[in-house]
């Protein structure tokens, strides 16, 4: 099964986490109450030292992974644990730098060897697709590009083209982070999306209440909630974590 056939039968709640935080171990924990909640798609964060795209509380969460000497070969082995538990799509969320070191066919190859679905680089633009998009292909994982309301159109078409799985819509400009409601012009933004694409369009950036996202639940196909998962687990408010899960899950059926 292919990631874009995830959005056939329903919308989809795509939570995100960090990687090795709060402790290395962490992890595999949080993906499993993930998926005991019925949810498909998983966003996992590779801790990185200079994340330009996430806000603090990402940022922050990604200092203390690194702190707990998380590594690509962590995420990965994550990846294996979690999918032997259940089938899910696992979609990376990274930066162009720790691929480079890694090395760049052997972070694929090793990707697509653990049942990794997707990769998502918040630093590249989709004008710089050549640098990796060759390898996505060769070992069958999507590349999913970030698409900003201040894209203009010709660009806009190009990410429609070379995302597979899904189009990443960012509801703001700036960095990733909770906040209390989304912006007024997005809501006629989407509309415009999703005249031009039939791909499936996940929003994510600035999501973290279910009123936000369901004035646009006809116009996309997901959401990402990232910041508010980070939040309630850094004040170890497990079941308000729970509670968050349930909440976006439930609009979704």
């Amino acid at each position: 099964m292919k990631l874009q056939e995830a959005f056939e039968k329903n919308k989809q709640f795509i939570p995100y986490i960090t990687c090795g935080f709060p402790k290395k171990d962490d992890t595999v924990d949080f993906v499993k109450l993930f998926l005991d909640n019925g949810i498909e798609i998983i966003e996992l964060g590779i801790p990185f030292s200079d994340p330009v795209a996430d806000g603090p509380t990402i940022q922050y969460s990604s200092f203390i992974a690194l702190k707990n000497n998380t590594t690509v070969d962590d995420v990965f082995e994550i990846v294996d644990k979690t999918l032997r538990y259940k089938r899910y799509f696992p979609v990376l969320m990274t930066y162009l730098n720790p691929v480079i070191i890694y090395g760049m066919e052997k972070f694929f190859k090793n990707a697509k060897e653990v049942g990794v679905s997707g990769i998502i680089f918040a630093d590249t633009i989709v004008e710089s697709k050549d640098e990796f998009y060759s390898l996505t292909n060769k070992y069958g994982i999507c590349s999913i590009f970030l698409l900003s309301p201040t894209t203009e159109e010709h660009r806009r078409k190009l990410i429609y083209k070379y995302s597979l799985g899904f189009v990443y819509v960012l509801t703001l400009t700036g960095t990733t982070g909770a906040r209390d409601k989304l912006p007024f012009d997005f809501y006629s933004f989407i509309k415009k999306v999703r005249n031009e694409t039939e791909k499936p369009i996940c929003v994510g950036f600035g999501v973290s209440k279910p009123k936000q996202v369901i004035p646009i639940l006809n116009y996309i196909d997901g959401f990402i909630v990232g910041s508010a998962i980070i939040e309630k687990i850094k004040a170890k408010d497990y079941e308000g974590l729970k509670d968050l899960i349930k909440d976006f899950v439930k609009i979704c059926k």
